[in-house]
């Protein structure tokens, strides 16, 4: 259902931002924001949940109304695997992504919140994002949300709101392209190309590199904090952003070299920055000059409108925080957009009866007052239709009997028929492979020191046959050196010979390797004729 106004809970890994959306035309507006920074960590000291509850309370108090908010879980928190799936109908693809989920997944079901949406269509597969993440993590952040005054309705993992928030800015991009989402504790690499995407979260983000810095300088505590604080101003020294630099280029590197092998996704021509971390001066230009191409900021700003001081003041200091903001709003307000719900179930159930509820109310008081000025004429013209159906009700049941009869002869001679048509099929392929062998047996044989070695299918059930079938001719002439011109032709003259074969249509993707001394190895694909089934 899509709404005009949203409330958006951006739980981040060192920050909680809220932002409250509306539609405008076919444009997005920024009500109110307002934004809650944890204070720096000490050590390996891990008090997000803690520093969030506070946040959530803080920034309750700055809102008039709290109400259903959808939550941005931060990357370090949800396990995001892009996996491939056959192209089946809907009654059997939950089944098949659960079946998925069991294997990709490296918890129990049980513990963990997991949603699937559909991330590219092929013509035999499906590209599906799974999302995952504990309840043990989801579930007291949600009660955080509740005791601060908000209902949450939907937790969004970060990748997707990062996605949408891409396509807000550029509804049609012209040229693949990867966008950064630099946060704290992680990063989320999303990889785009058309309304194709595929996402990865790199367990790298500002703290990380600053904590080693610190400990590869020997840093003591309080020279630490001030890295941390550096890093937070958007501050970094020369061996901190080089270290972060490099170490995200190799990780990009790698990702768009598996995006490429897995997902068949063109290099991408432009990298986007977004998330906290991009507000690293000079990060831009270090990622550009490693990857050799541009890196630019994402400018979330340019796509929304903003109402009063809210431009002015927090919006345009913290405009790169907006965009999992701007995102998660944009999939609310309009209907276009990948979603992924991870919100615990019990909580979705209530939310589910909360939607419904003033519906069945006013559809049981529309019923009950549209039923009671016709109910005593309908219960007597039901008596009257009741009695005349008991007496047709006894003539037609011998006919009725018999009709049954006769149906069920009728499925029997079908299921006969049937039956005798799949016999039939399997005795004509049953003949129609003995025919094929024969014929190919006979034209080896009248060729001469060649054999295949392997033929195997490599066709989908419903298309025509097609077998991929690997051999190797024997160069008499030639046995401790690469084979003559002559052995080449007497292959392509077998391979002549078997498109002439009445059982095949056609013989495609030939290849040829003489690299072993007196032997051509071949290799090619037979496609089978229709006409005669195998």
């Amino acid at each position: 259902m899509v709404s005009n106004r949203t409330l958006i809970l951006d739980c981040g890994a060192s920050r909680t931002a809220l932002g409250v959306f509306s539609r405008k035309g076919h444009r997005l507006r920024l009500d109110d924001y307002a934004v809650e920074i944890f204070p720096v960590q000490a050590g390996g000291e891990d008090r997000w949940l803690e520093h969030t509850r506070a946040a959530l309370a803080a920034l309750r108090g700055k809102l008039k109304s709290g109400g259903p908010a959808v939550l941005v879980l931060p990357a370090h928190l949800a396990l995001t695997k892009l996996i491939k799936t056959p192209r089946v109908e809907p009654a059997k693809r939950e089944k098949v992504i659960r079946f998925e989920a069991e294997l990709s997944i490296p918890y129990a079901l049980a513990d963990v919140v997991w949603d699937s949406v559909v991330a590219a269509e092929h013509d035999h597969d499906l590209e599906v994002l799974l999302a995952a993440a504990k309840l043990a993590a989801v579930e007291p952040l949600c009660a955080a949300v509740q005791a601060a005054g908000f209902e949450p309705r939907l937790v969004l993992p970060s990748p997707l709101a990062t996605l949408a928030a891409f396509r807000l800015v550029h509804a049609t991009p012209g040229e693949s392209a990867l966008v950064l989402n630099l946060g704290a504790r992680s990063t989320t690499l999303l990889h785009l190309e058309g309304r194709r995407f595929a996402a990865r979260t790199i367990a790298l983000g500002g703290q990380s590199v600053t904590q080693q810095l610190a400990e590869n300088q020997d840093c003591d505590a309080e020279e630490a904090e001030a890295i941390k604080l550096a890093e937070r101003s958007s501050l970094l020294t020369a061996d901190a952003m080089e270290t972060l630099a490099t170490r995200l280029a190799q990780e990009i590197t790698r990702s768009v070299l598996h995006f490429r092998r897995q997902n068949v996704l063109e290099n991408p021509g432009r990298v986007w920055l977004t998330g906290g971390g991009a507000r690293l001066a000079g990060l831009g230009a270090a990622l550009a000059a490693k990857l050799k191409i541009p890196a630019d900021r994402l400018d979330v700003l340019s796509a929304i409108d903003t109402v009063g001081g809210v431009a002015g003041n927090d919006a345009a200091d913290h405009a790169l925080l907006l965009a999992d903001l701007a995102g998660a709003a944009l999939t609310q307000l309009r209907p276009d957009q990948p979603v992924l719900n991870l919100l615990p179930a019990p909580l979705r159930r209530h939310e589910s009866r909360r939607q419904r509820q003033p519906w069945l109310v006013a559809a049981a008081v529309l019923a009950v007052a549209a039923l009671l000025p016709p109910l005593l004429h309908f219960r007597t013209v039901a008596a009257e239709a009741r009695h005349k159906t008991e007496a047709i009700e006894r003539e037609l049941a011998p006919l009725r009997e018999r009709d049954a009869r006769n149906r069920a002869n009728l499925r029997q001679l079908e299921a006969v028929k049937q039956q005798v048509a799949q016999l039939r099929g399997v005795l004509d392929r049953r003949a129609g492979w003995l025919n094929l062998l024969s014929d190919l047996q006979d034209r080896l044989v009248r060729v001469e020191d060649v054999w295949f070695e392997q033929m195997t299918v490599a066709s989908a059930p419903g298309t025509p046959l097609r077998l991929a079938v690997s051999g190797r001719m024997l160069d008499k002439t030639n046995p401790l050196s690469k084979v003559s011109p002559e052995t080449f032709h007497r292959v392509k003259a077998l391979l002549a010979s078997i498109v002439d074969s009445p059982f095949v249509a056609s013989v495609e993707g030939e290849r040829f390797n003489n690299e072993q001394p007196g032997i051509l190895q071949f290799d090619f694909v037979l496609v089978a004729d229709p006409a005669r089934p195998l």
